[in-house]
């Protein structure tokens, strides 16, 4: 067949790009001999640049192997033409999906053979074959997806402990686990998909699941199935089988229902253990609370208790505009109650008084024991009332009735003392009414009294003249002054007792008596002591510089003082070249047992300190008390010299104390020596020392040593 018959063979308006290639023998290679116009826009290639071509040059490369295989199997086959799907590519280097038909027409002339190829552009078809591929492969994975979620999900609610079941929107059971089958029966098999809701509650009342139904099941099944129907609960809990399950349900948007019931039996048990111990734990703060701020024996608040309650009145003072007031209530003759009928008659006692005080007071009223016999009552009042008065009258009255104890009558009475505001601050009430209620035990038993605008003054007084010791105190005014102690054998100056002075820059020299108990009252009397001290050693010290066995230096010595800890470092740095004495009163001697009292005097006399008992005789001494202090010397109190010169029994007496010194090998002294006559009667006595104004009145350092003592048998004093 010639090309021409071929071409006219082929219309020329197809719409399939059409090329026509000839190859002369089985070696050469196909060339394209011609193309229609289909053929030149699809491959975007001139009609005079496709002739040559090789057909094969428009396929992609990776799939020319493809197509040679395909033809080769044709071929073998005994066939002429193929159909195929392949990738072709553009002149341009672009590619496109093509259905390709194959068509080989042998030559009748020759080996040679002519190949129509017929192209027609499937690239959109075969895009969507594509999506469509991948839309489904993605469909099965999702599918798949779902299939696996649901797997877990079922196999999740299965062995789940709390029940889970899913009712469809006709209220029939589909879905459930086998926590859920364990609460409706004993028997799995009860429990079957489509089951009603109400079949499956009345399963549950049979087998008596519901332990708050049990005895009125119609009831609960009828509010049950009420609630279902018209509500939707969630969150209650429900009992069954003797655990409490919290019931969750919801409704899900094509109509099923889901319910779940959790578990929280353990977590109701713990809170009912935790709400037990917080309860027991309450129970134990307001006992311990209870305990801290009141008295054991009767009850009543305790002095914490007391200022507490004071604060919070005066808070409500200031908001009410009312008045405080206190009593300050002592009981009278208790002691002797206790010492005559026991501690037991005491404690009725106690307990008796505590009853009247809450009877007679007010609601709001405040009652406190502070102490072993005493009482405070707080009230509120207006400025003119004399409601405290008056309860003070009643309460001395009820209390002076006598109080029956195993048959025996109690009788005591009452003091009280009385303080208000706004006379005072509410700061000083308890102190005031403290005052007031010594004023009252001054003017007799059974008594009250108030605190005055005198006793104000004098408490103003007070804390003027505390203030001014303070400020004295800054500006170093309190001064040692010196009395000496002579010795008996030589008439010399064996001692120098240092006493205080206070060098006032208005009111001039100021005797102890002046202002000593009020330095004690504000807890000065250590700073006092340290100043004095640190003086008298420095004047001492360059006095009696080179002296020959300059004089012993005396001081009192507070038990704060003693006990103070940088003490013993204070005697180390010490320069005086004599001998240093610590006088303390026989009552702290003899009384105190703290073990760091005994402790610090052994420290001090390591230090070269002597000690001697101050006052001796005006105490409770005891020949053991001084076996275990053992002091270097007594000094005997000057009320038990004073009489010796008039009285045998005075001077018996003082002989004893001497006697017993001697037999204890400590040394005596004499105070309050003031007559020459005093001064014999201790020398024939066997006194080895003596003090007194017989010999000098207290003066400075200088002014002691340049006075001359009396003469008195044939001695003379000096230094």
């Amino acid at each position: 067949m010639q090309l021409e018959e071929v071409v006219r063979s082929i219309p020329t308006l197809a719409v399939d790009a059409v090329c026509i290639a000839y190859q002369a023998d089985a070696d050469g290679e196909p060339a394209i001999a011609w193309v229609n116009d289909a053929f030149c826009n699809m491959f975007a290639v001139d009609r005079d640049a496709a002739f040559g071509l090789n057909p094969l040059s428009l396929l992609h490369h990776d799939y020319t192997a493809d197509f040679l295989s395909a033809v080769e199997e044709m071929v073998a086959a005994g066939k002429t033409s193929l159909s195929q799907d392949t990738l072709c590519l553009r002149c341009d280097g672009t590619s496109f999906w093509g259905g390709v038909s194959y068509v080989e027409i042998a030559d009748d002339h020759g080996t040679g053979r002519h190949t129509i190829t017929f192209v027609r552009d499937i690239d959109d078809l075969k895009n969507r074959e594509q999506s469509a591929e991948l839309a489904l492969i993605e469909h099965e994975y999702l599918l798949n997806k779902v299939e696996a979620a649901q797997t877990r999900l079922m196999s999740a609610i299965s062995i789940s402990p709390d029940p889970f079941a899913i009712f469809d929107s006709r209220n029939r059971l589909v879905i459930w686990n086998p926590a859920f089958a364990d609460t409706v029966s004993p028997d799995p098999d009860d429990v079957v998909a489509g089951m009603t809701k109400q079949e499956v509650i009345e399963t549950c009342l049979k087998h008596g699941h519901f332990d708050d139904a049990v005895g009125r099941e119609q009831e609960f099944l009828e509010g049950y199935l009420a609630d279902w129907e018209f509500g939707l609960a969630t969150g209650f809990v429900l009992r069954i089988k003797g655990r409490d399950y919290k019931v969750i349900r919801s409704k899900t948007p094509n109509g099923d229902r889901v319910i779940l019931r959790v578990d929280i039996s353990e977590q109701l048990r713990q809170q009912r253990e935790l709400s037990t111990y917080a309860e027991r734990l309450e129970q134990a703060n307001q006992e311990i609370s209870q305990q801290a701020l009141h008295d054991e024996l009767t009850g009543l608040g305790n002095r914490r208790y007391l200022n507490a309650r004071l604060e919070e009145m005066t808070q409500e003072r200031e908001r009410s505009q009312q008045e405080i007031a206190a009593l300050h209530i002592d009981l009278d003759r208790f002691k002797q109650i206790n010492d005559t009928m026991g501690h037991a008659a005491g404690d009725h006692v106690l307990q008796t008084v505590a009853g009247i005080l809450r009877d007679k007071v007010r609601r709001n009223d405040t009652v406190a024991r502070i102490g072993g016999d005493e009482f405070i009552v707080l009230m509120h009042c207006t400025i003119d009332s004399e409601m405290p008065e008056q309860l003070a009258d009643r309460l001395i009255e009820e209390i002076c009735k006598p109080i029956d104890f195993e048959d025996r009558p109690c009788r005591i009475g009452a003091s009280i003392g009385i303080a208000r505001t706004p006379m005072i601050p509410a700061g000083d009430l308890l102190t005031c009414s403290d005052i007031a209620l010594y004023k009252a035990k001054t003017g007799g038993r059974a008594m009250k009294a108030v605190f005055d605008s005198v006793d104000l003054e004098s408490m103003k007084s007070s804390k003027f003249l505390g203030d001014d010791i303070l400020r004295g105190l800054e500006n170093s005014e309190f001064i040692p002054f010196y009395q000496p102690q002579i010795d008996v054998q030589s008439g010399k100056v064996a001692a120098l007792e240092v006493l205080v002075r206070w060098n006032h820059p208005e009111r001039g020299l100021l005797a102890p008596g002046e202002f000593l108990n009020t330095a004690f009252d504000i807890q000065v009397e250590s700073a006092l002591d340290t100043m004095v001290f640190e003086k008298a050693i420095e004047e001492c010290r360059l006095h009696f510089e080179g002296v020959e066995d300059p004089p012993v230096v005396g001081f009192n010595v507070s038990l704060s003082r003693l006990l103070q800890p940088d003490l013993v470092e204070r005697i180390r740095d010490l320069s005086y070249p004599g001998k240093i004495a610590f006088e303390l009163l026989e009552t702290v001697f003899l009384e105190e047992e703290q073990s760091s009292f005994f402790e610090r005097i052994e420290e001090l006399r390591g230090e070269g300190i002597s000690f001697e008992v101050d006052d001796f005789g005006s105490g409770r001494a005891s020949i053991v008390g001084l076996r275990r202090i053992g002091p270097e010397r007594l000094k005997i109190d000057r009320r038990l010299i004073e009489p010796i010169t008039t009285s045998e029994s005075a001077r018996r007496l003082v002989q004893s104390i001497i006697d017993i010194g001697r037999a204890l090998e400590i040394k005596v002294t004499a105070e309050g020596v003031e007559t020459a006559a005093h001064a014999t009667e201790l020398e024939r006595l066997g006194c080895d020392r003596m003090q007194g104004f017989h010999f000098a009145h207290p003066a400075p350092l200088g002014d002691v040593l340049s006075i001359a003592t009396p003469a008195r048998s044939t001695k003379q004093a000096g230094v």
